[in-house]
Protein backbone atom coordinates (compact mmCIF):
# COMPACT_ATOMS: atom_id res chain seq x y z
CA UNK A 1 0.00 0.00 0.00
CA UNK A 2 1.54 3.38 -0.99
CA UNK A 3 2.17 6.03 1.65
CA UNK A 4 0.94 9.55 0.96
CA UNK A 5 2.10 12.86 2.43
CA UNK A 6 -0.25 15.80 1.91
CA UNK A 7 1.16 19.20 2.78
CA UNK A 8 0.58 22.91 2.43
CA UNK A 9 3.37 25.37 1.67
CA UNK A 10 5.77 25.96 4.54
CA UNK A 11 5.78 28.96 6.86
CA UNK A 12 6.66 31.64 7.92
CA UNK A 13 4.32 33.27 5.43
CA UNK A 14 4.81 36.75 4.05
CA UNK A 15 2.74 39.75 5.07
CA UNK A 16 0.97 42.35 2.99
CA UNK A 17 2.43 45.84 2.72
CA UNK A 18 0.35 46.95 5.72
CA UNK A 19 1.79 44.13 7.86
CA UNK A 20 -1.32 41.92 7.89
CA UNK A 21 -0.96 38.17 7.52
CA UNK A 22 -1.62 36.84 4.01
CA UNK A 23 -2.96 33.61 5.49
CA UNK A 24 -5.45 35.34 7.81
CA UNK A 25 -8.87 35.45 6.15
CA UNK A 26 -10.14 38.15 8.49
CA UNK A 27 -7.11 40.32 9.30
CA UNK A 28 -5.86 40.05 5.73
CA UNK A 29 -9.20 40.41 3.94
CA UNK A 30 -12.66 40.42 5.52
CA UNK A 31 -12.04 42.65 8.55
CA UNK A 32 -8.88 44.32 7.32
CA UNK A 33 -7.69 47.73 8.58
CA UNK A 34 -10.04 47.95 11.57
CA UNK A 35 -7.44 48.98 14.14
CA UNK A 36 -7.66 46.98 17.38
CA UNK A 37 -11.02 45.57 16.29
CA UNK A 38 -9.50 43.67 13.37
CA UNK A 39 -10.50 40.03 13.72
CA UNK A 40 -8.03 37.19 13.25
CA UNK A 41 -8.49 33.72 11.86
CA UNK A 42 -6.34 30.83 10.64
CA UNK A 43 -8.18 29.33 7.71
CA UNK A 44 -7.83 25.59 7.03
CA UNK A 45 -6.17 23.93 4.06
CA UNK A 46 -9.35 21.98 3.46
CA UNK A 47 -8.31 20.05 0.32
CA UNK A 48 -5.60 18.23 2.27
CA UNK A 49 -8.07 16.88 4.82
CA UNK A 50 -10.71 16.13 2.21
CA UNK A 51 -8.32 14.03 0.13
CA UNK A 52 -6.87 12.23 3.16
CA UNK A 53 -10.35 11.16 4.28
CA UNK A 54 -11.29 9.84 0.85
CA UNK A 55 -8.39 7.66 -0.34
CA UNK A 56 -7.47 4.07 0.54
CA UNK A 57 -3.79 4.78 1.17
CA UNK A 58 -2.62 5.76 4.67
CA UNK A 59 -1.64 9.41 4.72
CA UNK A 60 -0.26 12.23 6.83
CA UNK A 61 -1.48 15.82 6.57
CA UNK A 62 0.88 18.70 7.35
CA UNK A 63 -0.81 22.07 7.63
CA UNK A 64 1.41 25.16 7.91
CA UNK A 65 4.65 23.26 8.58
CA UNK A 66 7.95 25.00 9.02
CA UNK A 67 10.72 24.00 6.63
CA UNK A 68 12.12 21.69 9.30
CA UNK A 69 8.70 20.11 9.89
CA UNK A 70 8.39 19.38 6.19
CA UNK A 71 11.88 17.94 5.66
CA UNK A 72 11.66 15.83 8.82
CA UNK A 73 8.37 14.31 7.68
CA UNK A 74 9.67 13.66 4.18
CA UNK A 75 12.61 11.69 5.62
CA UNK A 76 10.14 9.08 6.90
CA UNK A 77 9.66 7.89 3.34
CA UNK A 78 6.64 8.48 1.13
CA UNK A 79 5.56 7.19 -2.25
CA UNK A 80 3.56 10.33 -3.04
CA UNK A 81 3.76 13.90 -1.82
CA UNK A 82 0.70 15.97 -2.63
CA UNK A 83 1.31 19.71 -2.29
CA UNK A 84 -1.55 22.14 -1.81
CA UNK A 85 -0.68 24.98 -4.21
CA UNK A 86 -3.36 27.23 -2.72
CA UNK A 87 -2.34 30.38 -4.58
CA UNK A 88 0.28 31.44 -7.10
CA UNK A 89 1.93 33.67 -4.50
CA UNK A 90 3.40 30.49 -2.95
CA UNK A 91 5.32 29.72 -6.15
CA UNK A 92 8.82 30.22 -4.70
CA UNK A 93 8.06 28.04 -1.68
CA UNK A 94 6.52 25.27 -3.77
CA UNK A 95 9.51 25.33 -6.13
CA UNK A 96 11.92 24.97 -3.21
CA UNK A 97 9.90 22.08 -1.78
CA UNK A 98 9.86 20.24 -5.11
CA UNK A 99 13.59 20.74 -5.64
CA UNK A 100 14.23 19.32 -2.17
CA UNK A 101 11.99 16.29 -2.76
CA UNK A 102 13.73 15.40 -6.01
CA UNK A 103 17.15 15.78 -4.42
CA UNK A 104 16.53 13.92 -1.16
CA UNK A 105 13.72 11.50 -2.08
CA UNK A 106 13.96 10.98 -5.85
CA UNK A 107 11.68 7.93 -5.83
CA UNK A 108 8.79 10.00 -4.43
CA UNK A 109 6.15 11.12 -6.91
CA UNK A 110 5.10 14.76 -6.60
CA UNK A 111 1.45 15.72 -7.09
CA UNK A 112 0.62 19.41 -7.38
CA UNK A 113 -2.94 20.64 -7.04
CA UNK A 114 -5.27 23.56 -6.26
CA UNK A 115 -5.71 26.98 -7.82
CA UNK A 116 -2.03 27.95 -7.86
CA UNK A 117 -1.22 25.41 -10.57
CA UNK A 118 -2.60 27.82 -13.20
CA UNK A 119 0.73 29.64 -13.09
CA UNK A 120 2.35 26.58 -14.73
CA UNK A 121 0.77 27.66 -18.02
CA UNK A 122 2.98 30.78 -18.04
CA UNK A 123 6.64 31.31 -18.81
CA UNK A 124 7.98 34.42 -17.12
CA UNK A 125 9.49 32.95 -13.96
CA UNK A 126 10.70 29.38 -13.29
CA UNK A 127 7.32 27.87 -14.17
CA UNK A 128 8.72 25.31 -16.57
CA UNK A 129 11.37 24.17 -14.10
CA UNK A 130 8.64 23.56 -11.55
CA UNK A 131 6.56 21.73 -14.14
CA UNK A 132 9.51 19.45 -14.94
CA UNK A 133 9.94 18.54 -11.26
CA UNK A 134 6.31 17.55 -10.80
CA UNK A 135 5.03 14.10 -11.74
CA UNK A 136 1.32 14.88 -11.70
CA UNK A 137 -0.66 18.14 -11.87
CA UNK A 138 -4.30 18.19 -10.83
CA UNK A 139 -6.34 20.71 -12.80
CA UNK A 140 -9.71 20.21 -11.18
CA UNK A 141 -11.29 18.27 -8.33
CA UNK A 142 -8.63 16.67 -6.13
CA UNK A 143 -10.41 13.72 -4.50
CA UNK A 144 -11.36 12.16 -7.82
CA UNK A 145 -7.85 12.84 -9.18
CA UNK A 146 -6.10 11.13 -6.26
CA UNK A 147 -8.51 8.20 -6.23
CA UNK A 148 -7.84 7.64 -9.92
CA UNK A 149 -4.10 7.89 -9.35
CA UNK A 150 -4.20 5.35 -6.51
CA UNK A 151 -6.65 2.99 -8.22
CA UNK A 152 -9.53 3.70 -5.84
CA UNK A 153 -13.22 3.79 -6.87
CA UNK A 154 -13.59 7.35 -8.16
CA UNK A 155 -17.33 7.63 -7.51
CA UNK A 156 -17.32 6.42 -3.91
CA UNK A 157 -19.20 8.71 -1.48
CA UNK A 158 -17.30 11.77 -0.23
CA UNK A 159 -16.55 11.94 3.48
CA UNK A 160 -15.82 15.29 5.07
CA UNK A 161 -14.98 16.24 8.62
CA UNK A 162 -12.47 19.00 9.28
CA UNK A 163 -10.77 20.07 12.51
CA UNK A 164 -12.34 23.15 14.13
CA UNK A 165 -10.90 26.62 13.65
CA UNK A 166 -11.45 29.89 15.46
CA UNK A 167 -12.17 33.54 14.79
CA UNK A 168 -10.50 35.75 17.41
CA UNK A 169 -11.65 39.19 18.54
CA UNK A 170 -9.56 41.58 20.66
CA UNK A 171 -6.96 38.85 20.91
CA UNK A 172 -8.79 37.03 23.72
CA UNK A 173 -12.31 36.16 22.59
CA UNK A 174 -12.55 33.26 20.16
CA UNK A 175 -15.44 31.62 18.37
CA UNK A 176 -15.25 28.15 16.76
CA UNK A 177 -16.33 27.54 13.18
CA UNK A 178 -16.05 24.76 10.64
CA UNK A 179 -16.55 24.07 6.95
CA UNK A 180 -18.31 21.78 4.51
CA UNK A 181 -18.00 21.38 0.76
CA UNK A 182 -21.08 21.06 -1.41
CA UNK A 183 -19.68 21.85 -4.86
CA UNK A 184 -16.73 23.38 -6.67
CA UNK A 185 -16.78 25.77 -9.58
CA UNK A 186 -19.54 27.98 -10.97
CA UNK A 187 -21.26 28.41 -14.31
CA UNK A 188 -21.97 32.14 -13.94
CA UNK A 189 -19.02 32.91 -16.21
CA UNK A 190 -17.68 36.12 -14.60
CA UNK A 191 -14.57 36.95 -16.64
CA UNK A 192 -12.41 37.77 -13.61
CA UNK A 193 -13.26 34.71 -11.50
CA UNK A 194 -10.30 32.36 -11.07
CA UNK A 195 -12.17 29.61 -9.22
CA UNK A 196 -14.87 29.40 -11.89
CA UNK A 197 -12.32 29.31 -14.70
CA UNK A 198 -10.38 26.57 -12.90
CA UNK A 199 -13.38 24.26 -13.27
CA UNK A 200 -14.09 25.45 -16.84
CA UNK A 201 -17.16 27.42 -15.74
CA UNK A 202 -18.99 24.30 -14.60
CA UNK A 203 -20.25 23.30 -11.17
CA UNK A 204 -18.78 20.05 -9.87
CA UNK A 205 -21.19 18.62 -7.30
CA UNK A 206 -19.52 16.56 -4.55
CA UNK A 207 -22.41 15.59 -2.27
CA UNK A 208 -26.19 15.34 -2.32
CA UNK A 209 -28.36 17.50 -0.02
CA UNK A 210 -28.81 14.52 2.30
CA UNK A 211 -25.07 13.83 2.46
CA UNK A 212 -24.37 17.50 3.13
CA UNK A 213 -26.91 17.59 5.95
CA UNK A 214 -25.51 14.42 7.54
CA UNK A 215 -22.04 15.98 7.53
CA UNK A 216 -23.41 19.16 9.09
CA UNK A 217 -25.33 17.19 11.72
CA UNK A 218 -22.10 15.51 12.79
CA UNK A 219 -20.61 18.94 13.51
CA UNK A 220 -23.72 20.14 15.35
CA UNK A 221 -23.61 17.12 17.63
CA UNK A 222 -19.97 17.55 18.61
CA UNK A 223 -19.95 21.19 19.83
CA UNK A 224 -21.59 24.61 19.64
CA UNK A 225 -20.16 26.33 16.58
CA UNK A 226 -20.48 30.07 16.00
CA UNK A 227 -21.14 29.20 12.38
CA UNK A 228 -20.60 26.56 9.71
CA UNK A 229 -19.60 27.55 6.18
CA UNK A 230 -20.66 25.67 3.05
CA UNK A 231 -18.33 25.93 0.07
CA UNK A 232 -20.31 26.28 -3.14
CA UNK A 233 -19.63 29.26 -5.43
CA UNK A 234 -23.37 30.07 -5.67
CA UNK A 235 -25.26 27.73 -3.38
CA UNK A 236 -28.74 29.01 -4.23
CA UNK A 237 -28.26 28.95 -8.01
CA UNK A 238 -29.40 25.31 -7.93
CA UNK A 239 -32.78 26.14 -6.44
CA UNK A 240 -33.99 22.54 -6.13
CA UNK A 241 -30.79 21.49 -4.33
CA UNK A 242 -30.95 24.46 -1.93
CA UNK A 243 -34.62 23.96 -1.11
CA UNK A 244 -34.16 20.23 -0.50
CA UNK A 245 -31.25 20.94 1.84
CA UNK A 246 -33.36 23.55 3.63
CA UNK A 247 -36.19 21.03 4.01
CA UNK A 248 -33.82 18.52 5.61
CA UNK A 249 -32.45 21.16 7.98
CA UNK A 250 -35.88 22.34 9.02
CA UNK A 251 -37.57 18.95 9.43
CA UNK A 252 -34.92 16.95 11.29
CA UNK A 253 -36.12 16.28 14.87
CA UNK A 254 -32.64 15.24 16.02
CA UNK A 255 -31.20 18.76 15.88
CA UNK A 256 -32.12 21.75 18.03
CA UNK A 257 -32.84 24.60 15.56
CA UNK A 258 -31.09 27.02 17.91
CA UNK A 259 -27.78 25.37 17.01
CA UNK A 260 -28.21 25.62 13.24
CA UNK A 261 -26.50 28.59 11.62
CA UNK A 262 -24.63 28.26 8.37
CA UNK A 263 -23.30 30.54 5.70
CA UNK A 264 -22.38 30.33 2.06
CA UNK A 265 -21.75 32.14 -1.19
CA UNK A 266 -24.71 33.61 -3.04
CA UNK A 267 -25.52 35.87 -5.97
CA UNK A 268 -28.20 38.54 -6.12
CA UNK A 269 -29.74 36.68 -9.05
CA UNK A 270 -30.11 33.44 -7.09
CA UNK A 271 -31.22 35.11 -3.86
CA UNK A 272 -33.99 36.94 -5.71
CA UNK A 273 -35.90 33.63 -5.72
CA UNK A 274 -35.91 33.39 -1.91
CA UNK A 275 -37.36 35.59 0.81
CA UNK A 276 -35.26 36.44 3.85
CA UNK A 277 -37.66 34.51 6.07
CA UNK A 278 -37.26 31.44 3.86
CA UNK A 279 -33.50 31.68 4.27
CA UNK A 280 -33.82 31.86 8.06
CA UNK A 281 -36.02 28.76 7.99
CA UNK A 282 -33.27 26.99 6.02
CA UNK A 283 -30.74 27.78 8.77
CA UNK A 284 -28.93 30.54 6.87
CA UNK A 285 -27.06 33.01 9.07
CA UNK A 286 -24.43 34.56 6.79
CA UNK A 287 -24.02 35.13 3.05
CA UNK A 288 -21.09 36.24 0.88
CA UNK A 289 -22.41 38.32 -2.00
CA UNK A 290 -20.41 39.74 -4.89
CA UNK A 291 -21.13 43.47 -5.01
CA UNK A 292 -18.26 43.96 -7.49
CA UNK A 293 -19.49 47.43 -8.59
CA UNK A 294 -22.73 49.39 -8.98
CA UNK A 295 -21.73 49.98 -12.60
CA UNK A 296 -21.23 46.32 -13.49
CA UNK A 297 -23.68 44.47 -15.74
CA UNK A 298 -22.70 41.01 -14.51
CA UNK A 299 -25.52 38.46 -14.92
CA UNK A 300 -25.20 37.43 -11.26
CA UNK A 301 -26.20 40.99 -10.27
CA UNK A 302 -29.55 40.75 -12.07
CA UNK A 303 -32.78 40.41 -10.07
CA UNK A 304 -33.73 42.37 -6.99
CA UNK A 305 -32.12 45.71 -6.25
CA UNK A 306 -28.94 44.91 -4.35
CA UNK A 307 -29.72 47.48 -1.63
CA UNK A 308 -33.03 45.72 -1.03
CA UNK A 309 -31.25 42.36 -0.80
CA UNK A 310 -28.75 43.58 1.80
CA UNK A 311 -31.40 45.40 3.84
CA UNK A 312 -33.74 42.39 3.91
CA UNK A 313 -30.94 40.06 4.97
CA UNK A 314 -29.75 42.37 7.73
CA UNK A 315 -33.30 42.88 9.02
CA UNK A 316 -33.67 39.09 9.24
CA UNK A 317 -30.50 38.76 11.32
CA UNK A 318 -28.38 37.42 8.45
CA UNK A 319 -24.88 38.89 8.29
CA UNK A 320 -23.21 39.62 4.97
CA UNK A 321 -19.80 39.64 3.36
CA UNK A 322 -19.65 41.99 0.41
CA UNK A 323 -16.83 41.76 -2.12
CA UNK A 324 -15.99 44.90 -4.11
CA UNK A 325 -13.36 45.36 -6.82
CA UNK A 326 -11.47 48.56 -7.61
CA UNK A 327 -9.92 49.05 -11.03
CA UNK A 328 -12.56 47.97 -13.51
CA UNK A 329 -12.16 49.40 -16.99
CA UNK A 330 -15.18 51.61 -16.31
CA UNK A 331 -13.66 53.03 -13.12
CA UNK A 332 -12.31 56.56 -13.44
CA UNK A 333 -11.02 59.11 -10.92
CA UNK A 334 -14.39 60.85 -11.36
CA UNK A 335 -16.79 57.97 -10.66
CA UNK A 336 -14.94 55.72 -8.22
CA UNK A 337 -15.94 57.71 -5.13
CA UNK A 338 -19.62 57.27 -5.94
CA UNK A 339 -19.08 53.52 -6.33
CA UNK A 340 -17.37 53.39 -2.94
CA UNK A 341 -20.23 55.30 -1.32
CA UNK A 342 -22.60 52.70 -2.79
CA UNK A 343 -20.70 49.96 -0.94
CA UNK A 344 -20.80 51.95 2.30
CA UNK A 345 -24.59 52.36 1.99
CA UNK A 346 -24.99 48.60 1.58
CA UNK A 347 -23.27 48.28 4.98
CA UNK A 348 -21.84 44.77 4.52
CA UNK A 349 -21.04 43.18 7.86
CA UNK A 350 -17.66 42.10 6.51
CA UNK A 351 -16.05 43.01 3.22
CA UNK A 352 -13.39 41.96 0.77
CA UNK A 353 -12.11 45.08 -0.96
CA UNK A 354 -9.54 44.29 -3.63
CA UNK A 355 -7.92 45.49 -6.82
CA UNK A 356 -8.88 43.92 -10.13
CA UNK A 357 -6.27 41.19 -10.51
CA UNK A 358 -6.22 39.04 -13.65
CA UNK A 359 -5.52 35.36 -13.09
CA UNK A 360 -4.17 32.88 -15.68
CA UNK A 361 -6.93 30.83 -17.23
CA UNK A 362 -9.62 33.48 -16.85
CA UNK A 363 -11.27 35.34 -19.69
CA UNK A 364 -9.99 38.56 -18.15
CA UNK A 365 -6.38 37.36 -18.42
CA UNK A 366 -6.88 36.35 -22.03
CA UNK A 367 -8.49 39.67 -22.93
CA UNK A 368 -5.80 41.77 -21.27
CA UNK A 369 -3.13 39.62 -22.89
CA UNK A 370 -4.69 40.20 -26.32
CA UNK A 371 -4.87 43.94 -25.61
CA UNK A 372 -1.21 44.02 -24.59
CA UNK A 373 -2.02 45.29 -21.11
CA UNK A 374 -0.42 42.54 -18.99
CA UNK A 375 2.86 43.45 -17.26
CA UNK A 376 4.60 40.12 -16.80
CA UNK A 377 8.20 41.17 -17.41
CA UNK A 378 9.99 41.10 -14.07
CA UNK A 379 6.80 40.13 -12.25
CA UNK A 380 7.17 37.61 -9.44
CA UNK A 381 4.36 35.33 -8.35
CA UNK A 382 5.04 36.14 -4.70
CA UNK A 383 3.54 39.56 -5.45
CA UNK A 384 0.38 38.07 -6.94
CA UNK A 385 -2.45 38.90 -4.51
CA UNK A 386 -5.65 40.90 -4.13
CA UNK A 387 -3.75 44.10 -3.34
CA UNK A 388 -1.26 44.19 -6.20
CA UNK A 389 -1.34 45.02 -9.91
CA UNK A 390 0.10 43.42 -13.01
CA UNK A 391 -1.79 45.13 -15.83
CA UNK A 392 -2.44 48.59 -17.19
CA UNK A 393 -5.73 49.94 -15.90
CA UNK A 394 -7.90 51.73 -18.43
CA UNK A 395 -8.36 55.05 -16.63
CA UNK A 396 -6.49 54.83 -13.32
CA UNK A 397 -2.91 54.44 -12.18
CA UNK A 398 -1.82 51.64 -9.85
CA UNK A 399 -1.43 54.22 -7.09
CA UNK A 400 -5.00 55.43 -7.57
CA UNK A 401 -6.33 51.87 -7.47
CA UNK A 402 -4.45 51.09 -4.26
CA UNK A 403 -5.60 54.38 -2.71
CA UNK A 404 -9.25 53.58 -3.39
CA UNK A 405 -8.92 50.04 -2.04
CA UNK A 406 -7.70 51.52 1.25
CA UNK A 407 -10.19 54.39 1.09
CA UNK A 408 -13.11 51.98 0.72
CA UNK A 409 -12.02 50.12 3.85
CA UNK A 410 -11.54 53.43 5.66
CA UNK A 411 -15.00 54.73 4.76
CA UNK A 412 -16.64 51.47 5.80
CA UNK A 413 -14.82 51.57 9.14
CA UNK A 414 -15.32 55.27 9.87
CA UNK A 415 -18.96 55.33 8.77
CA UNK A 416 -20.33 51.93 9.82
CA UNK A 417 -17.85 50.95 12.53
CA UNK A 418 -15.85 47.74 12.95
CA UNK A 419 -17.28 44.44 11.78
CA UNK A 420 -18.01 43.30 15.32
CA UNK A 421 -20.29 46.33 15.74
CA UNK A 422 -21.97 45.67 12.40
CA UNK A 423 -22.53 42.05 13.43
CA UNK A 424 -24.19 43.19 16.65
CA UNK A 425 -26.34 45.60 14.65
CA UNK A 426 -27.56 42.77 12.39
CA UNK A 427 -28.31 40.53 15.38
CA UNK A 428 -30.36 43.27 17.05
CA UNK A 429 -32.28 43.84 13.82
CA UNK A 430 -32.90 40.13 13.45
CA UNK A 431 -34.12 39.68 17.01
CA UNK A 432 -36.49 42.64 16.67
CA UNK A 433 -38.01 41.43 13.41
CA UNK A 434 -38.24 37.72 14.26
CA UNK A 435 -39.10 37.64 17.97
CA UNK A 436 -42.86 37.44 17.40
CA UNK A 437 -42.67 34.91 14.56
CA UNK A 438 -44.63 31.81 15.72
CA UNK A 439 -42.63 29.31 13.66
CA UNK A 440 -40.78 26.89 16.02
CA UNK A 441 -37.65 26.81 13.84
CA UNK A 442 -37.54 30.61 13.70
CA UNK A 443 -37.94 30.75 17.47
CA UNK A 444 -34.79 28.66 17.71
CA UNK A 445 -32.97 31.36 15.76
CA UNK A 446 -34.53 34.03 18.01
CA UNK A 447 -33.07 32.34 21.10
CA UNK A 448 -29.68 32.20 19.42
CA UNK A 449 -29.83 35.88 18.42
CA UNK A 450 -30.80 36.84 21.96
CA UNK A 451 -27.77 35.00 23.35
CA UNK A 452 -25.38 36.60 20.87
CA UNK A 453 -26.83 40.08 21.39
CA UNK A 454 -25.89 39.79 25.07
CA UNK A 455 -22.41 38.55 24.15
CA UNK A 456 -21.76 41.43 21.74
CA UNK A 457 -23.27 44.01 24.13
CA UNK A 458 -20.18 43.57 26.31
CA UNK A 459 -17.98 45.05 23.60
CA UNK A 460 -19.81 48.37 23.18
CA UNK A 461 -17.84 50.22 25.87
CA UNK A 462 -14.50 49.42 24.24
CA UNK A 463 -15.85 50.25 20.79
CA UNK A 464 -17.12 53.64 21.95
CA UNK A 465 -13.89 54.58 23.71
CA UNK A 466 -11.73 53.60 20.73
CA UNK A 467 -14.22 54.38 17.96
CA UNK A 468 -12.67 55.81 14.77
CA UNK A 469 -15.23 58.63 14.44
CA UNK A 470 -18.11 60.54 16.03
CA UNK A 471 -20.46 58.74 13.64
CA UNK A 472 -19.48 55.38 15.11
CA UNK A 473 -19.77 56.68 18.69
CA UNK A 474 -23.30 57.89 17.94
CA UNK A 475 -24.08 54.49 16.44
CA UNK A 476 -22.90 52.80 19.64
CA UNK A 477 -25.18 55.04 21.72
CA UNK A 478 -28.13 54.24 19.45
CA UNK A 479 -27.50 50.52 19.72
CA UNK A 480 -27.19 50.67 23.50
CA UNK A 481 -30.62 52.30 23.56
CA UNK A 482 -32.07 49.68 21.22
CA UNK A 483 -30.62 46.88 23.35
CA UNK A 484 -32.24 48.35 26.46
CA UNK A 485 -35.59 48.65 24.68
CA UNK A 486 -35.46 45.01 23.62
CA UNK A 487 -33.91 43.37 26.68
CA UNK A 488 -34.05 45.87 29.53
CA UNK A 489 -31.08 47.24 31.50
CA UNK A 490 -27.87 45.24 31.38
CA UNK A 491 -26.86 43.26 34.42
CA UNK A 492 -23.61 43.18 36.42
CA UNK A 493 -22.17 40.30 34.37
CA UNK A 494 -22.27 42.34 31.16
CA UNK A 495 -20.85 45.41 32.91
CA UNK A 496 -17.99 43.34 34.31
CA UNK A 497 -17.20 41.87 30.89
CA UNK A 498 -17.42 45.36 29.38
CA UNK A 499 -14.75 46.70 31.72
CA UNK A 500 -12.49 43.69 31.11
CA UNK A 501 -12.78 44.11 27.33
CA UNK A 502 -12.07 47.83 27.67
CA UNK A 503 -8.84 47.05 29.53
CA UNK A 504 -7.91 44.47 26.90
CA UNK A 505 -8.62 47.01 24.15
CA UNK A 506 -6.46 49.61 25.90
CA UNK A 507 -3.56 47.15 26.04
CA UNK A 508 -3.99 46.34 22.36
CA UNK A 509 -4.04 50.04 21.52
CA UNK A 510 -0.81 50.55 23.43
CA UNK A 511 0.82 47.56 21.76
CA UNK A 512 0.03 48.98 18.31
CA UNK A 513 2.47 51.82 19.03
CA UNK A 514 5.27 49.29 18.65
CA UNK A 515 6.30 47.43 15.48
CA UNK A 516 3.90 44.52 14.91
CA UNK A 517 5.02 40.94 15.20
CA UNK A 518 3.52 39.05 12.27
CA UNK A 519 1.35 36.25 13.56
CA UNK A 520 1.78 32.87 11.90
CA UNK A 521 -0.84 30.11 11.71
CA UNK A 522 -0.17 27.14 13.92
CA UNK A 523 1.26 23.88 12.63
CA UNK A 524 -1.03 20.86 12.55
CA UNK A 525 -0.21 17.23 11.80
CA UNK A 526 -2.86 14.56 11.32
CA UNK A 527 -2.60 10.88 10.45
CA UNK A 528 -5.26 9.04 8.43
CA UNK A 529 -5.49 5.26 8.15
CA UNK A 530 -6.71 5.12 4.56
CA UNK A 531 -10.23 3.89 5.17
CA UNK A 532 -11.84 6.50 2.95
CA UNK A 533 -12.28 4.82 -0.42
Amino acid sequence: MPKVLLTSAYKPFDTFADGSNMMDLYAGRLAKNQDIFTLECDYPAMPLYLIAQNISAPSVVLENPTWDDFTRELSRGYDYVGIHFAASLFFDRILRMCRYIKQHSPQTKIVLGSYGVVCLTQNFQEEQELRSLVDHVCYGEGVRFMRELLGDPVDAPIRQHFPPYYVRALGVVKYPFNNLVSALGCNAGCEFCATSAFFKYKKVRLVSPAELWEAMKAYLKERDYAFLWIFDEDFFADEAYAREFGRLVRSDPEVNPERVLWGGFASVRALSRFSAEELVKMGVGALWIGIESKYSALPKRMGKDIQQVFDELHNAGITTIGSFIVGWDFHTPDNISEDVDHVVRLNPTYSQISSLMPCPGTRLWKRLEEEGRLRTQGFRWKNFNLYSAMHEHAHMTDEQVFFWVDETMRRLFYTNGPSILRTYEVYLNGYRSLKDNPDPFVQGRVRRLRKWCHIYRSGLLAIKVFAPSDAVRKKVDRMKKEHAELFGPVGPAIWCKSVILLLVAACLKLRRKFPPRPRQPRFRRFEYNGAGA
